[in-house]
C-alpha cells in the first residue's frame, strides 16, 4: 500500500478584477494548468504571511499584490474548503466554520452562485457527470470549477481578509495559535492501482493552512525575519538570517561600509 498526496491545483494563465452585482471578484481570463504547489508549500506559505503583512499596514496598491499572488498560485479554493460536506453529492451542503460567511446548511445551486457569478450551474446535474479535466482522483466538482466553460471565482475581500487573518497569528499574538481554524483535509481508500490511502487537499487554502501549522510547531522555528529586509522566511538552514543570498550580500556590504 502507498501513501498518495493528492495536492495538484489548477492555475489560469492570467485574472483580472471585476465588479459583479456590486461586489469586487478575482475572475479567470485566459486558461492555465494543472501544477502541484506542495512543491513550493514553504514559499507559498511565507508569500501569504507577508501579503497579509502588506494588507495589514498599507493602503495603497492592495489590488495589485493580491492579484500578483493569485497570477503566481492560483485562487485559494475556498468553496471547497469551507463545505463540510461533498458538494454536488446532496442537493444542500454543510457549510462548516470559517472566516468568510455564516456556517450552516445551504442549498448547493444557492451556494454556488458565490462562486460562479458569471454562469448558471447546476451543480447536482453537473457532478454526475464525467467532466474533461482529470485532477488527479478529486471529486466531479473540481472539474466543474476548473473547466473552460465555467468561470470559477472568489470575492476579493474574502482573499484580503485570509491573508490579514493568517498573518494575524504572527503580528503581536492577536490570537493565540490553538485558536487558528484547522484546513479541510480529507483521505480515503482507493482500489484503481492496488489499495492505496489517498490523502487530498481540498484547497490551496488548506496547502497553505498546513504548512503554517507545521512551521509554528516545529522546535527548529524555521519561520523568521529576514536581518536585512525584515521580511517573513522559511528557513530550511537551522543557522539562516537572511531570506535571500541577495540580502545577506546586501547586509554584509552595508555593514562594512558602516565601519569607514
Amino acid at each position: 500500500m502507498e501513501h498518495l498526496l493528492v495536492s495538484h491545483w489548477h492555475k489560469n494563465t492570467r485574472y483580472e478584477i471585476q465588479s459583479i452585482n456590486g461586489t469586487e471578484y478575482i475572475v479567470p481570463c485566459e486558461y492555465g494548468s494543472v501544477y502541484d504547489p506542495i512543491k513550493s508549500e514553504n514559499e507559498m506559505m511565507t508569500d501569504a504571511l507577508n501579503l497579509g503583512n502588506y494588507l495589514t499596514e498599507n493602503d495603497l496598491g492592495q489590488n495589485e499584490m493580491v492579484l500578483d499572488f493569485v497570477h503566481k498560485y492560483g485562487l485559494l479554493g475556498i468553496m471547497p474548503d469551507i463545505a463540510g460536506s461533498d458538494i454536488g453529492k446532496n442537493e444542500r451542503v454543510i457549510v462548516r466554520d470559517n472566516i468568510f460567511t455564516d456556517s450552516g446548511i445551504i442549498e448547493v445551486n444557492e451556494f454556488s452562485k458565490t462562486f460562479f457569478p458569471l454562469d448558471n450551474i447546476d451543480i447536482m446535474a453537473k457532478s454526475n457527470q464525467k467532466g474533461k479535466l482529470r485532477l488527479y482522483y478529486r471529486s466531479p466538482i473540481y472539474s466543474t470549477m476548473f473547466l473552460r466553460k465555467y468561470k470559477y471565482c472568489e470575492p476579493l475581500e474574502w482573499l484580503k481578509k485570509y491573508f490579514k487573518y493568517l498573518y494575524s497569528f504572527i503580528k503581536g499574538k492577536e490570537f493565540k495559535l490553538t485558536e487558528f481554524m484547522p484546513p479541510r483535509l480529507t483521505y480515503k481508500i482507493d482500489d484503481r492501482n492496488g489499495l492505496n490511502l489517498l490523502c487530498e487537499y481540498d484547497s490551496l487554502k488548506a496547502m497553505i493552512d498546513l504548512a503554517f501549522a507545521k512551521a509554528v510547531t516545529d522546535d527548529k522555528k524555521p519561520l523568521r525575519t529576514c536581518k536585512h529586509c525584515g521580511k517573513l522566511f522559511y528557513a530550511a538552514d537551522i543557522r539562516s538570517e537572511f531570506c535571500s543570498a541577495r540580502c545577506r550580500n546586501q547586509y554584509n556590504v552595508y555593514k562594512s561600509r558602516a565601519k569607514h
